[in-house]
């Protein structure tokens, strides 16, 4: 950035790694912030344009996630074309398989499951909507 009007005058935009990140500043209306970074869980996660990390300012991080926590957790899960689901099954076994691989891995390089982590039934893909904290 520092560097880029010596070279070419043109505007940039920097990305923050990886893909849709919110960024939850101290002055956020914190129920609106945790209802929009809970978006991600609709389509399943599968989007993307999905807001699947959140950086979120240290003051408000603790008031953030009980907020996130609870929203995830109020979450419907099943079959979508019942009236009442909210989140649907994962695309296939193979991108399930991927997700819970991810999960495990999440877990065992030290992030914390806040919420959810699990499978959801016995029968389809369904996972519950996830939340790690400390990554």
């Amino acid at each position: 950035m520092r560097n880029s009007h010596k070279h070419n005058l043109k505007p940039i935009t920097l990305e923050l790694g990886g893909k849709s990140a919110n960024i939850i500043m101290p002055d956020a209306d914190l129920d609106e912030a945790c209802d929009q970074a809970c978006i991600v869980f609709g389509n399943a996660g599968q989007s993307c344009v999905a807001g699947s990390r959140t950086f979120v300012h240290e003051s408000i991080y603790d008031k953030f996630i009980e907020g996130a926590v609870k929203r995830a957790q109020s979450i419907k899960v099943g079959h979508p074309m019942l009236e009442d689901s909210q989140q649907g099954a994962i695309v296939s076994k193979e991108q399930f398989d991927r997700i819970m691989y991810y999960i495990e891995e999440g877990k065992k390089e030290g992030a914390k499951v806040a919420s959810g982590g699990k499978r959801v039934g016995e029968k389809g893909y369904f996972i519950e909507p996830t939340i790690f904290t400390d990554v």
